[in-house]
């Protein structure tokens, strides 16, 4: 019992203990960590004017967020407006942008096509200004800037044809119209007789790869006949050669050989010409190169078989009758040439008129071969005529001039001829420009053209000893 007690007594003590050390504990964690504290406070009884209070305020509060909610709202419908009228102004620009666009792009390519119609009819002055009505209209367009360039080719206004040509650069968009640019380019170059600058524009289209067969085609027979122009022959054989590689045909091989003619590749011309004549026998002109190059290797029966040929191609046209002529005057036939040659003149081919000339002078009948060429420059618009024809026309006459004792008209025959830049008349019209000159008594004249002439054809063995002639004469 007394055990029971002193048991019960400790475990009080041991009770009483732990409660003051949880007290201790308590104490130093709040002073330690303040925020563990606890505070237990009785709520304070809410009067009828707390609670009114507290409703006022929650009141506002819901009053103040309607209010927020409102003006979000307001917010979001005047932003969707303005997009909205943003974006119907967008689209009404778009509209007219595009209404404007497509009522300038048909105006431009209604004024293009009418400007075609009149190039190809030859009507270069309404072309060019057809041609200017579209780039009125649509100025970014390089097809107008290209067509009014070649129109200018047509009228030999090179110049400005060279500065629309540099313009459709800047707006060019394609390939093709890259290259026709180049090439327009390169042709005006070339009809101005700047070979060299004429060859780099070819070059220049030809590089974009890109372009169609038929333009690489066209671009590379204005290639060859400028280098041709300028003397590079075996460039010209080159260029023909890529054309045969895209599309083999009678023309080109007949070109070909005839720049092999100037190389004096005989063999290679005779190969090309046999060619021709095999897939097309139409062309008097194939027959005749190959005359010469079959002559010029001595096979002069052959020759002569060739030309025979060449007279029993049919028509009855100006043109045909002015070749049996010529092909006549190669077989030294002067009274069927004669007879071929008026009647070509007859039905209006006034190169005709040189055939005779040639003929009369071949003969030595000077007078009636002045009578000829004479008439040929009253009848003919000398302007208008191709530039190789109007050289041989000059060159046939100063020489005839020159046998005549007429220096003075022969000297002025050949400077006419010199202004063409032919390179197959250049030789003759130039020397004959020499002999002109010593016979007028020009020496200083004689002397600068004879230097120009062994500069270009050194070989020239009879222009050497003009220019040593007149040199020594000149420093006298």
């Amino acid at each position: 019992m007394e055990n029971d007690d002193k048991r019960v007594r400790k475990n009080r003590k041991i009770s009483k203990d732990t409660e003051s050390d949880r007290s201790r504990i308590k104490n130093i964690t709040n002073k330690v960590h303040p925020e563990y504290e606890v505070t237990k406070k009785r709520p304070a009884r809410r009067t009828e004017e707390d609670e009114e209070m507290a409703r006022k305020r929650a009141e506002a509060r819901r009053k103040k967020q309607h209010q927020e909610r409102r003006r979000k709202i307001i917010r979001r419908r005047k932003q969707k407006q303005a997009l909205r009228l943003v974006a119907a102004c967008l689209v009404i620009a778009a509209l007219v942008v595009t209404v404007f666009s497509v009522k300038n792009y048909n105006s431009g390519s209604r004024h293009d096509n009418k400007g075609m119609n009149a190039y190809e009819s030859g009507d270069y002055d309404t072309a060019v200004n057809e041609f200017k009505e579209a780039i009125s209209y649509d100025g970014s367009n390089a097809d107008y800037y290209i067509h009014l360039g070649m129109a200018y080719v047509e009228q030999k206004s090179y110049d400005e044809a060279l500065g629309y040509f540099n313009q459709a650069e800047g707006c060019a968009e394609n390939d093709d119209q890259k290259a026709l640019l180049n090439r327009g380019r390169g042709i005006a170059c070339l009809y101005q007789g700047d070979y060299q600058t004429a060859i780099k524009w070819f070059g220049d289209a030809l590089n974009i790869s890109s372009q169609s067969n038929d333009i690489r085609i066209d671009t590379l027979y204005y290639k060859a006949e400028a280098e041709q122009k300028s003397g590079d022959y075996q460039a010209a054989v080159q260029s023909y050669g890529q054309i045969i590689d895209l599309k083999d045909d009678a023309g080109t091989r007949m070109l070909r050989g005839m720049a092999y003619m100037q190389l004096q590749d005989y063999a290679s011309a005779e190969k090309d010409l046999y060619a021709a004549i095999k897939q097309s026998r139409k062309s008097y002109t194939v027959y005749r190169t190959l005359y010469s190059a079959l002559e010029a290797q001595g096979k002069d029966d052959e020759a002569k078989q060739v030309l025979n040929d060449a007279l029993q191609l049919s028509g009855s046209s100006s043109e045909d009758y002015y070749n049996r002529g010529m092909i006549y005057v190669d077989l030294q036939d002067y009274t069927n040439a004669a007879d071929m040659l008026n009647k070509s003149y007859d039905k209006g081919y006034k190169a005709a008129l040189l055939g005779l000339g040639e003929v009369s002078y071949t003969q030595q009948d000077y007078d009636t071969a002045l009578t000829y060429y004479g008439k040929y420059f009253d009848e003919v618009d000398i302007s208008s005529v191709d530039a190789s024809l109007a050289a041989k026309a000059y060159n046939q006459y100063a020489a005839v001039l020159l046998d005549k004792g007429e220096y003075e008209k022969a000297a002025q025959a050949c400077e006419s001829g010199l202004t063409y830049n032919d390179r197959e008349s250049d030789a003759a019209l130039s020397f004959n420009l020499i002999v002109s000159y010593e016979h007028l008594e020009r020496w200083e004249d004689a002397y600068n053209t004879a230097k120009t002439y062994v500069g270009k054809y050194p070989d020239d063995t009879k222009g050497q000893k003009e220019y040593q002639f007149l040199e020594s004469r000149v420093t006298q």
